[in-house]
C-alpha cells in the first residue's frame, strides 16, 4: 500500500506541477503510472487469491501486480503515440496472460518435483 501511495503522490505532483513538454517529464509520469498500478493491484490480487485460490506466495502476487503495471505503462505509452486501440490492447493483454500461465504452470511443476 506504501508503493501505491507513493505512486499516487508522484502522479499527482507530475500532473499538477510539471510541464509535459520535456521527455523526462513524460518518462517520469509513465514510470509513476506503472508504480501506481503495481502498488494498487497488489492488495487487490492478494485478496482475490485468498478468496478463490488459497494463500498465494508473495512472489506470485508481486509478479502479477508487475504484469498489470507493465500493461498500464505500455498502454499509456502506446496511447501517447496514438497507436493504442482495442485490438492492440487485447493482444497485449493476451500475451501477458499467456506468459503468466506458463510461469504459473512451471512454478507448480517445480513444487511437485521437490
Amino acid at each position: 500500500m506504501l508503493l501505491a501511495a507513493l505512486g499516487w503522490v508522484g502522479v499527482i505532483y507530475l500532473v499538477s506541477q510539471v510541464h509535459p513538454s520535456t521527455w523526462w517529464a513524460v518518462a517520469a509520469l509513465l514510470a509513476a503510472w506503472a508504480v501506481v498500478l503495481t502498488g494498487t493491484a497488489c492488495p487487490v490480487l492478494l485478496a482475490l487469491h485468498r478468496r478463490f485460490l488459497g494463500e498465494p506466495t508473495a512472489w506470485t502476487v508481486w509478479r502479477q501486480s508487475a504484469w498489470i503495471g507493465l500493461f498500464g505503462l505500455l498502454a499509456a505509452w502506446l496511447q501517447l503515440n496514438r497507436v493504442l486501440n482495442l485490438s492492440v490492447a487485447v493482444i497485449l493483454a493476451g500475451v501477458f496472460v499467456v506468459i503468466e500461465l506458463i510461469l504459473s504452470w512451471r512454478a507448480r511443476q517445480e513444487v511437485q518435483h521437490d
